[in-house]
């Protein structure tokens, strides 16, 4: 009894001990609950994972994956990964690179059929790298995404890809611009490398060796019928808690975002990026290799490893993915200099408050005194666009809401839009002090001549652009919103003077014109809607040959007017509401519907 009661002495203080190295106080154990505790009224399931590449050292399952039925959450409780799951493919590409199979920098054009990538702008190779960097130069925002998603109709990854491609915007390794679908791509070369479906490859390579038997990865889950059949009890909410129901949402670009498991699973998956001898690898030095920058902030602190973000806004050397699906909100986190993870799995859309807040309950928060640069301290003042905006496309006018400007205030913070006021934590580096996301850093990056020309953060740039290039687009969407309504005010004056009789005679081709102009204000409207809240490509189309008839159709009036005989006075305004209504379609490519 007294050697039982002395080992377990022993295994206490141990554990304590490891607590205390790893975790970010002295009782982590403590701390988590407290914070569990504090959040629990806005809180639907959540379950959380604390590990080493050998030990568990925290793991619990709170609240409820069916708030009206009462379900609570449990161990075998299954959630989505979201784009965390991205992070399966530069485990694949690694893998098959030590085997000799995947070159990281050669073009992935030598693995794919011939003419597969339609929307490239430029000659330069794209590499595995760049795509696992992001820096592909994809255009990519959450609507190609929705899509892609929304169509479910195709029969393979292949397929899927070459349906739905964004264009080209940046030249390759010069913009890092998130992508759902470079990495998707990089996905199905790993699918053509191996031979085999992405999902099977994984399946082999990943799941089986690390027991990961409740995982599911391709759309609709097919290849995990206990996880499909499982998925169907976790209902997703809002913020709010308000109910989406199972909120399923397949997705065609798997790759990018499609993982379905539970917490123990994911953490398995967590615990082999910190082994010493990860059986994900076959030599011990390509879990390293994995694990070291590819990309850099301004600083030179790393950015991009492989595919895994770098997060230095907390202690230690914290890198992962945080994922979000329109009912699920996860995190993966690892400490590379200390030696632990954590994970993090909710059925809240959009969830912050423990997918970001409680890992600095977890991890410690940084005191920032290993970033920034001198050279870079330096006044902001300007106006900068995302690069993760829509350049060329249907949803070209989304890109006038990436406008971001920063302004530099007297007491050293930014100012901006949705990000509020940035406080400086370090030379050119600048911190959110936003609720929803207290750890995103932004990077000043200047030039030789002392100039700002981008600003980085996480996995998006924002890239210098001039005030000129602003009010241009601020025109050319005022125009087409003022040559609709034009169009809708002169067809309600007309209705209204014929029912008080005193209508003056309008010809059927002002008739025509007030009529087209208007329906193409409905028209976008519906579309404008519809990019909001996920569109099919089918209805893509319809609205593209629908902007396209209704350009001819205002082109016809007014030559119909300019040409008529018998031109009344009535010409002038017109004709310049219906140039405004053509200029602004071409310029912001409603008609390109193919895109």
């Amino acid at each position: 009894m007294k050697k039982f009661l002395s080992f377990l002495m022993v295994a206490t203080l141990t554990l304590g001990a490891t607590l205390t190295v790893f975790g970010a106080s002295n009782n982590l154990h403590q701390d988590v609950n407290d914070f569990v505790r504090q959040n629990e009224a806005t809180t639907a399931a959540m379950s959380v994972s604390v590990f080493t590449g050998n030990d568990v050292l925290l793991e619990q399952h709170h609240g409820r994956i069916n708030i009206a039925n009462n379900v609570a959450n449990h161990p075998e409780a299954v959630f989505e990964w979201g784009s965390a799951t991205k992070l399966l493919v530069p485990v694949s590409a690694l893998q098959l690179a030590e085997r000799g199979l995947l070159d990281l920098n050669e073009d992935i054009r030598n693995h794919l059929p011939q003419g597969f990538l339609t929307g490239l702008r430029y000659d330069e190779p794209i590499t595995m790298m760049h795509l696992l960097n992001h820096t592909a130069g994809f255009q990519n925002t959450f609507l190609e995404f929705n899509v892609a998603a929304r169509e479910g109709t195709t029969s393979g990854l292949g397929e899927a890809l070459e349906v739905f491609q964004p264009p080209q915007i940046f030249r390759p390794g010069s913009v890092t611009a998130y992508s759902n679908f470079g990495t998707a791509l990089a996905g199905y070369v790993i699918e053509r490398v191996s031979g085999i479906p992405f999902h099977a490859y994984v399946e082999a390579n990943i799941f089986t060796p690390l027991g990961m038997t409740q995982t599911a990865l391709a759309p609709n889950l097919s290849d995990n019928l206990w996880v499909q059949a499982q998925r169907e009890h976790t209902h997703g909410y809002t913020l709010g808690l308000q109910s989406l129901g199972v909120a399923d949402f397949p997705i065609d670009w798997y790759p990018a975002g499609s993982a379905t498991g539970t917490l123990a699973d994911f953490r398995k998956f967590g615990q082999a990026l910190l082994s010493d001898n990860s059986i994900l690898f076959q030599n011990p030095e390509t879990l390293g290799l994995l694990l070291s920058p590819t990309s850099f902030f301004p600083d030179g602190t790393g950015r991009s490893y492989h595919g895994f973000w770098g997060e230095p806004n907390f202690m230690g050397h914290v890198v992962g993915h945080a994922g979000n699906t329109p009912g699920h909100s996860s995190t993966l986190l690892i400490d590379i200099e200390n030696g632990f993870g954590a994970v993090v799995m909710t059925n809240q859309r959009l969830e912050y408050v423990h997918n970001r807040q409680m890992m600095n309950v977890i991890f410690g928060e940084s005191d920032f005194s290993n970033l920034g640069d001198p050279a870079n301290d330096i006044r902001v003042s300007g106006m900068f666009r995302n690069s993760q905006r829509h350049e060329r496309g249907m949803f070209k006018f989304l890109g006038f809401l990436d406008f971001r400007p920063f302004f530099q205030q007297d007491d050293d913070t930014l100012s901006t839009p949705f990000f509020g006021t940035l406080s400086q934590v370090a030379d050119g580096v600048y911190r959110t002090d936003m609720d929803w996301d207290q750890s995103e850093l932004f990077f000043v990056s200047a030039d030789d001549r002392g100039n700002v020309q981008y600003i980085t953060a996480g996995s998006r740039d924002y890239i210098r652009v001039s005030w000129g290039v602003v009010i241009f687009e601020v025109v050319a969407l005022l125009s087409f919103v003022v040559a609709g309504l034009y169009g809708l005010v002169m067809l309600i004056k007309i209705v209204i003077q014929k029912l008080r009789n005193r209508g003056q005679d309008t010809s059927k081709i002002h008739l025509g014109l007030y009529g087209v102009l208007s329906l193409m204000l409905v028209n976008f409207m519906v579309f404008a809607i519809g990019a909001f809240t996920g569109m099919l490509p089918t209805a893509m189309i319809i609205h593209g040959v629908l902007f396209i008839l209704l350009s001819l159709a205002i082109i016809a009036c007014v030559v119909i007017l300019w040409l008529s005989k018998n031109r009344s006075n009535k010409l002038i305004t017109p004709s310049i509401m219906g140039f405004l209504a053509v200029f602004s379609i071409i310029y912001w490519q409603l008609w390109v519907f193919w895109l």
